[in-house]
């Protein structure tokens, strides 16, 4: 069966025109997520070059040939900005990559089109130029993904992937069996559009996908994190300790819990009032984090207090944290009003000596911890064995 190139890029323009419509309008009910508007303005650009393309012997080939094959490399750029953004990288890419690659394409097809005129040469250019931004593409859509979003970025750089491969074998078809023209090529040219048409398929379901993954991992971040001070929430910590509580159990290794309050945090709400009261507290929770090492948890508790969960520490170990951790709280730049720095008090427990669950580890850890408020706070204190 013979595929009519002509009709092939009616259908891609069709389809273009209702996948930028869609996701316009799902970037209009999410402004903040940029990526969308660069997913929008690839699929736009790419209709334009179609539409273009279709009209090859209508117009001037300058049109047809060169913007033409110039708008399609820019989607392909507009696509890879896209994929930089919703990964929220650091350094664009679009500018970077799409002016020498157009500017490079835009030569070497004003050369073959007017110069030295050969339809071989112009896919040869395409095809290799337009695998550069498809390749970078994918490989920014499958390096250290999350665990919760892979599913939507693998599929995602399939669409890349694939696309790349059909312009590198249309690059080596080429070379072998040049066609005469564009509009009446054989199966490879056909299979080239068809390849088109999947990655336009394939990048905007993933592009709703990799979107829709994002916002319920941030909604899923958001049920689990205190809101003031970024520390994990109560149902959080009531998850994460039951986990670690049977990890230790398994493992027969140690676990140890600190809990501490802040002294005389109401002064400071009262001296300075209720914004330097959540400025502090969202100091002390960075300063905390910064002491702690990756796998320890730190959750807000309520009010003032919070709970640090430390895996594989023994007691011993976990009073070297606590006291740590105290110094570092005590030398904040923060006054409670009356010339005195803020302070905490610790209290530790440890498994299994100090409780084999939660409720007993958490009320160990509050025990010795009203402990060292009793004995003057801003002190370490924690049950020995005897």
């Amino acid at each position: 069966m013979q595929l009519d190139i002509r009709t092939l890029i009616f259908n891609l323009l069709l389809f273009a025109l209702v996948f930028a419509i869609g996701i316009y309008l799902l970037q209009r009910s999410q402004p903040r997520i940029r990526a969308l508007r660069w997913w929008s303005g690839a699929i736009i650009v790419a209709g334009a070059g179609f539409l273009l393309l279709a009209l090859r012997g209508s117009i001037p080939d300058l049109l047809s040939i060169v913007v033409a094959n110039d708008l399609m490399l820019l989607a392909l750029c507009f696509f890879l900005e896209g994929v930089v953004r919703i990964r929220r990288l650091s350094r664009p890419y679009f500018w970077r990559l799409s002016l020498p690659l157009v500017a490079a394409l835009t030569l070497l097809l004003l050369y073959y089109t007017y110069v030295e005129p050969s339809v071989g040469a112009r896919i040869l250019a395409v095809s290799l130029l337009n695998a550069i931004p498809t390749v970078v593409a994918a490989w920014l859509l499958i390096q250290d993904i999350p665990r919760v979003l892979r599913p939507s970025h693998y599929f995602t750089a399939a669409g890349f992937i694939q696309f790349a491969v059909v312009s590198v074998a249309r690059a080596v078809h080429t070379q072998f069996w040049p066609p005469a023209d564009l509009m009446t090529a054989g199966p490879m040219q056909a299979m080239t559009f068809l390849s088109i048409f999947s990655l336009l398929v394939v990048a905007s379901f993933g592009c709703v996908w990799m979107v829709s993954a994002y916002l319920a991992d941030e909604l899923e971040l958001l049920a689990r994190t205190d809101p003031l001070t970024g520390a994990l929430n109560r149902l959080a910590l009531d998850e994460n300790l039951a986990r670690e509580i049977a990890r230790a159990r398994r493992g027969k290794r140690p676990l140890s819990l600190l809990m501490f309050d802040l002294d005389h945090f109401k002064e400071l709400n009262d001296r300075l009032g209720h914004q330097a009261g959540d400025a502090a507290l969202r100091q002390v929770t960075t300063a905390s984090q910064q002491q702690l090492r990756a796998t320890d948890l730190l959750a807000r508790y309520g009010g003032e207090e919070f709970v640090v969960v430390l895996p594989d520490t023994d007691k011993t170990h976990a009073i070297e944290t606590a006291q740590r951790l105290r110094k570092r709280v005590g030398a904040l730049d923060i006054d409670r009003g009356d010339g005195v720095n803020l302070t905490a008090s610790y209290g530790v427990s440890t498994y299994p000596e100090d409780g084999e669950d939660q409720d007993s580890l958490v009320g160990r850890a509050d025990a010795t911890m009203y402990s060292a408020k009793q004995s003057g706070r801003n002190c370490v204190c924690a049950t020995v064995a005897s």
